[in-house]
């Protein structure tokens, strides 16, 4: 039996997919050459931000 309400569970599955998509982009543009934007603080791409 669960203990997590759906809601959690689904926020949580939710949360790991953007995630996810998250890291396959960045793959994507440093394969590219293509600096990676900040989205939630500075990246390689940008350190002294």
């Amino acid at each position: 039996r669960f203990t997590m309400p759906k809601l959690a569970v689904l926020n949580g599955f939710i949360l790991h997919h953007l995630i996810h998509h998250r890291g396959q982009l960045t793959v994507y543009l440093r394969l590219l050459d293509v600096p990676v934007p900040q989205t939630f603080g500075p990246t390689a791409d940008h350190p002294d931000m």
